[in-house]
């Protein structure tokens, strides 16, 4: 039976000051760490206004309303990955320095350190989301990051709003414990991002969600069940970034 994770709770915060073992143990047994507060705020709102002058200079944002607002411009056709007015903005996104230094964030790499046994490996691959209002079709279905990037067994992806993200501007939905029934074939296709999720079984629990404060972090196994909420604000736009980490040695996972 398909879960939709349409009920959900609220994730449950990690100590950002737990030691390594608590923070192994909780990794073990719910498949995410969810950090408050984890990078200063305003570490996080300068990559996001670069992201925005971006938007801006393409023409999709609001120019009556302040750039960090991240307001989008009446009529703007929404967009996503694929299309051809999105392809250059984020070619450029990703070539920004602050965007692509990012995750080599100290206090990130802090709690990378603690997961992973031995020197750890930040992926060369960055993502970042652009996200347009009223897009609901365009939001990710249900998934595990590793159907796409596949390689080392141990790798933790990590989930950052560039900015507040409340559960109007779409936010992130996990299956808790769903990274115990290991690794699915992704069979359903969706017009959502990615274009294939996978389909899940009846959980004993209920999916969770969460108000995404700017200086969140959010790390999850490869294999865990995740997927993007639409964003339902008809006029702002979500920006999360999406990196991944492994140990630099690692067993891989050959791609099939």
């Amino acid at each position: 039976m398909k879960s939709t994770f349409d009920n959900v709770a609220l994730f449950i915060q990690t100590d950002k000051n737990a030691d390594m073992f608590a923070l192994r143990d909780a990794m073990n047994e719910t498949g995410y760490l969810f950090f408050r507060g984890l990078l200063p705020a305003e570490d996080v709102l300068a990559v996001r206004h670069e992201v925005l002058q971006l938007c801006s200079e393409a023409g999709w944002l609001d120019p009556s309303r302040d750039i960090d607002d991240g307001i989008a411009a009446s009529g703007q056709q929404p967009l996503k990955e694929g299309m051809p007015e999105y392809i250059p903005v984020y070619r450029k996104v990703l070539k920004l320095p602050q965007f692509h230094d990012f995750p080599t964030h100290p206090q990130l790499m802090n709690i990378a350190r603690q997961l992973i046994d031995g020197e750890v490996l930040v992926h060369p691959r960055r993502i970042g989301r652009i996200t347009f209002p009223h897009f609901e079709s365009a939001a990710t279905p249900p998934h595990q990051d590793h159907f796409y990037i596949r390689g080392a067994v141990e790798t933790y992806s990590c989930w950052i709003p560039l900015g507040d993200c409340p559960m109007e501007l779409g936010g992130l939905a996990v299956e808790p414990g769903s990274h115990q029934q290991g690794f699915l074939e992704h069979t359903v296709s969706s017009p959502g991002v990615g274009g294939k999720g996978c389909p899940l079984m009846k959980s004993k629990r209920n999916g969770i969600a969460a108000i995404l404060p700017r200086a969140t972090r959010y790390f999850f196994t490869r294999i865990q069940f995740t997927k993007r909420c639409p964003t339902r604000l008809m006029t702002a736009c979500a920006f999360p970034l999406i990196i991944a980490i492994s140990a630099r040695v690692t067993p891989l996972i050959p791609a099939r």
